[in-house]
């Protein structure tokens, strides 16, 4: 019944905070029922609501050993500004949904670590994501422009990533075009006192390595020490250069030599 979904709602956040939210117990039943010959696979909710199928992914996981994924998908529908959400500081449906897993995955291991048999390996993180627009800078002027207009285009387009971009946000942006996954093992890792990302793949090698600081531009050492470290794939943004071509050229033949794949955002 949806009052024992509601009692779950206030148990987590000691607030009702969600309307009509399905009980756990059901969401676990049916998971475990068309999960019981793979125990890790993917269960996807399209309208993840608080984010019930999370908490209950988590809590059949922690039963019954296995190692189940979810996928919870929640369109950014704002709470209402009267509601007991509101007045708590949640100003959207998917702001409930990525708290309650928090906080639900927290209680779960919590219990877990009391029991004498509980789980010790039980997976509770997550990662969340939302569509947006292009970090990158992008050419936003119809074929029916005039001079005026192209010029400032053109000056505007300098740059290769806009100044309000986080490094997190672009790094997201390039693995999506580097044609991978959202769920790749992510490192930030410090190479010759400069921080790097990294993708590894499924042995542990640099599957990619980006350095996406626009703001300053490494030093010839510094690009070596990157390249030294073999990475499959290599990625930089075009503004680090800030016109040094020299520069970009000893990459490039660094990248030849070593078999690097290199690209430039």
């Amino acid at each position: 019944m949806t009052q024992n979904g509601t009692k779950e709602i206030v148990s987590i956040f000691q607030n009702k905070l969600f309307a009509f939210p399905k009980p756990v117990n059901l969401i676990q039943f049916l998971a475990s029922f068309s999960t019981n010959y793979d125990k890790d696979c993917y269960i996807l909710d399209f309208f993840a609501g608080s984010s019930t199928t999370a908490h209950a992914v988590i809590q059949l996981n922690a039963e019954d050993g296995g190692n189940r994924k979810f996928i919870m998908v929640q369109l950014p529908e704002p709470t209402s500004e009267k509601s007991e959400a509101r007045k708590a500081g949640y100003s959207t449906i998917p702001e409930i949904s990525r708290e309650r897993i928090r906080r639900a995955g927290e209680k779960i291991l919590a219990e877990e670590k009391a029991k004498l048999d509980g789980r010790t390996d039980l997976d509770i993180g997550f990662r969340a994501y939302k569509l947006t627009d292009t970090n990158f800078t992008k050419w936003n002027i119809g074929s029916d422009a005039t001079e005026t207009e192209l010029q400032g285009e053109l000056l505007s387009t300098v740059d290769s990533a806009s100044d309000e971009s986080r490094i997190d946000d672009l790094f997201t942006e390039l693995l999506l075009k580097q044609g991978m996954s959202l769920t790749e093992t992510v490192d930030n890792i410090e190479v010759s006192g400069v921080s790097l990302r990294a993708v590894r793949d499924d042995e542990g090698e640099l599957a990619m390595l980006a350095y996406l600081d626009e703001h300053q531009s490494p030093t010839l050492e510094q690009l070596r020490a990157f390249i030294d470290k073999k990475p499959a794939r290599f990625v930089i943004l075009e503004d680090t250069f800030k016109g040094n071509d020299e520069l970009k050229t000893n990459l490039v033949q660094m990248c030849k030599i070593n078999h690097v794949e290199l690209w430039t955002a």
